[in-house]
């Protein structure tokens, strides 16, 4: 009975996304599924579109850059939230998940504000900020139980031997935890990148990421472009869900050990 449940459960999230690539091959230039012809027609008009093309390169290169910044950020939190444990770490680590806490419309309205102040609307480096923050969240928690799982032997011996703590940080436990740095690394770059609620807010006409381009596109007309489009991110997200699958980090993610 419960693996029926199972499969009618993962058939109606499945579906929507089945239908969309199906009709993304549709020779007509209106939404219908194909069931005699198949044509590549709209993957090549959205592969000849400008502002598609662009806001790819730029959701790449945007979510790149917040990775490693929350990344960074995270690793160094967690490291001493992990090994020094300082008074207050169950409320400095409620803090820095707190943005999961606060919906998407209220923070992008409360970051658009704060990018105002600073100068930083519809500038590359105010979206990056924005994005790493978003995404902080699940690379504390994955590097948390990374670091948990590193035995702290391994650094005293290090240090025993003559080496600092920052070199023993550099040679001894970033290796060691590359695994879930990576694991981390591509689920945060997978958030960044289909993250549409705060980028509405945070881009101007000028700076439009993929999500927001499809957006703004479909304002305007409809057709099997976008499906096309669509298509294509399932793909690109799918590969980054089969990575972070592959190395372990859905369970980093909730708590788990590798």
């Amino acid at each position: 009975m419960m693996a029926a449940v199972n499969l009618v459960m993962l058939a109606f999230m499945l579906a929507p996304i089945v239908l969309v690539v199906w009709m993304s091959f549709t020779p007509a230039a209106f939404f219908v599924l194909p069931t005699t012809a198949f044509s590549l027609r709209w993957y090549r008009e959205a592969l000849s579109y400008p502002g598609f093309v662009d806001a790819f390169f730029l959701s790449l290169e945007l979510a790149a850059l917040a990775s490693v910044l929350a990344i960074t950020a995270s690793f160094l939190a967690a490291y001493g939230l992990v090994r020094f444990r300082p008074p207050g770490s169950a409320a400095l680590m409620a803090f820095f998940l707190s943005p999961l806490l606060v919906p998407a419309v209220v923070f992008g309205i409360a970051m658009l504000q704060f990018v105002n102040a600073l100068g930083l609307y519809n500038n590359l480096l105010g979206l990056v900020l924005a994005h790493a923050v978003v995404v902080t969240p699940y690379a504390m928690r994955s590097l948390e139980v990374t670091l948990r799982t590193v035995p702290e032997e391994m650094e005293w011996a290090a240090m025993v031997l003559g080496s600092s703590r920052l070199a023993t940080l550099l040679r001894v436990t970033l290796p060691v935890c590359a695994r879930g740095l990576v694991t981390a690394f591509l689920f945060c770059f997978l958030l960044s990148f289909s993250e549409v609620t705060l980028t509405i807010f945070m881009a101007g006409p000028s700076l439009q990421t993929l999500p927001v381009r499809l957006y703004t596109y479909m304002s305007d007309r409809v057709d099997p472009t976008v499906a096309a489009v669509s298509s294509l991110v399932v793909l690109i997200s799918l590969a980054l869900v089969l990575g972070v699958g592959l190395l372990g980090g859905v369970r980093r993610l909730i708590g788990g050990r590798s």
